[in-house]
């Protein structure tokens, strides 16, 4: 009977800990989404800065999401604490070097790694419907372009195109995020990610 109790009282191994667990597929596939949105963010930041100089900040801004959509395609696919972060994190030492901004570009990503496992932190990393997807990139865009706010003078820009600024903002993440999702969900029906779309059926 003791031996029973005993028995009965070890804590068995956590499950939840084991589908949390990376694999080397894992970060392969994440690898594999960062490079691909790399050249994407690559090419956005030039278009941004020959947008912001040839019809203002109000429309290169509807290239925010751009800059999240390699953290959050990877965590809706793979769907593991911290793999979004990572995602970003390997973007922006592919950025790094093609980029005017350099270092900053990695410590850009660094932040948005975080902000992003920020959305799926406060569900848990339970949801990644289309609504967190759409809502959690509009907040991120927006905080985006609040964050460059005082780098980039648009606190002296009149009422109407700073409240243009926050509207392009979110829309790009509303928009982005939508995209986000759509691409996901085509892309485990394809099966070439074999594993990971049996387990988000």
């Amino acid at each position: 009977m003791k031996t029973k109790t005993l028995a009965a009282n070890i804590p068995l191994p956590s499950s939840t800990r084991k589908k949390r667990a990376w694999k080397t597929k894992d970060i392969l596939v994440a690898g594999m989404i960062a490079v691909v949105f790399a050249f994407i963010q690559i090419g956005a930041t030039y278009a941004f800065m020959a947008m912001t100089s040839a019809v203002g900040p109000v429309y290169a801004r509807l290239l925010n999401g751009l800059w999240f959509m390699s953290g959050f395609m990877a965590l809706a696919i793979i769907r593991k604490p911290g793999i979004g972060f990572t995602s970003q994190i390997i973007a922006g030492l592919v950025m790094s070097p093609l980029t005017p901004f350099g270092i900053m570009m990695l410590f850009g990503t660094f932040v948005n790694g975080l902000l992003t496992e920020l959305v799926f932190l406060v569900t848990r990393y339970k949801r990644y419907n289309t609504a967190v997807m759409v809502i959690g990139m509009s907040v991120l865009s927006l905080i985006y372009t609040l964050a460059e706010y005082g780098s980039s003078g648009y606190g002296g820009l009149s009422t109407p195109i700073q409240i243009g600024l926050m509207a392009s903002s979110v829309i790009s993440g509303g928009l982005c995020g939508w995209l986000c999702k759509r691409l996901t969900d085509s892309l485990l029906k394809t099966g070439l990610l074999s594993g990971y779309a049996d387990a988000h059926s």
